[in-house]
């Protein structure tokens, strides 16, 4: 198992999926955990690991900084933040998106991005170590029909992980990219439109299956380690060959 001298871990979207199976990963390796996600779920979840929950709405700056505050005051510095949280939704023709779906998915998916990294970078270039990890997608390496909001979000959090890494890398900070393909979580397998067009793409992934949510963390866990120093600015694709295969989601 990896190892990471940073004793404090600020996981969003924690409540459940990929985010949750990222939370599990870090206390495993005996480090704090703010677990934060504006479902309730969050508490539930975080008190069966001895994890610590933060309730907020993340794409409001307010709750972010509350959060932050309060995880500092209670836990100290996170030196490892893990940008989780994201929508989907809804998905539909670029003309016929509305402002106030833009507005959210790009608020959640990408502000908090920011909000989070601007507020917490600090603390890690005063320290000389820092880990950020962004969970993007590889719907932000390529364009996909009738998704255009949340393809332009991922894209911007891949741009957006690119620049941190220029910036902080000579203060011991990385800031690398995760981008999963289709994976086990509770949205593909309790919507029925969305678990028939996985099955379709199951058919044509190389290695017949979708991620497991712990396939996701354990990626994280490599590039929180202390030794990963030389893994900055990446854009890392867990997708079973999918992308490689056909050049295409």
């Amino acid at each position: 198992m990896k190892k990471s001298t940073a004793k404090v871990a600020l996981v969003t979207g924690a409540a459940g999926g990929i985010g949750l199976s990222i939370a599990q990963h870090l206390h495993s390796m005996g480090i704090l955990v703010a677990m934060v996600d504006i479902k309730p779920e969050v508490q539930e979840q975080a008190a069966k690991i001895s994890a610590y929950a933060y309730q907020a709405d993340i794409s409001k700056s307010e709750e972010v900084g509350r959060v932050i505050s309060v995880v500092q005051e209670e836990l100290g510095d996170p030196l490892i933040l893990v940008n989780c949280a994201g929508v989907g939704g809804p998905f539909h023709r670029a003309e016929d998106v509305q402002e106030s779906e833009w507005d959210w998915i790009m608020n959640v998916n990408l502000k908090a991005v920011f909000l989070f990294t601007s507020l917490l970078l600090p603390a890690m270039k005063s320290s000389g170590f820092g880990r950020i990890v962004n969970i993007a997608s590889i719907q932000g390496l390529f364009g996909s029909a009738r998704s255009s909001t949340y393809v332009a979000s991922k894209h911007g959090m891949i741009g957006y992980t690119k620049t941190i890494a220029a910036e902080a890398g000579p203060f011991g900070v990385t800031c690398n990219a995760i981008c999963p393909g289709y994976v086990e979580t509770g949205m593909v397998t309790q919507d029925r439109k969305i678990d028939q067009y996985t099955q379709r793409v199951i058919a044509k992934s190389p290695v017949k299956r979708i991620s497991l949510p712990s396939e996701i963390a354990r990626v994280v866990l490599h590039l929180i380690d202390d030794e990963a120093g030389f893994i900055n600015g990446s854009s890392i694709v867990v997708d079973g060959g999918l992308s490689a295969h056909l050049g295409i989601t």
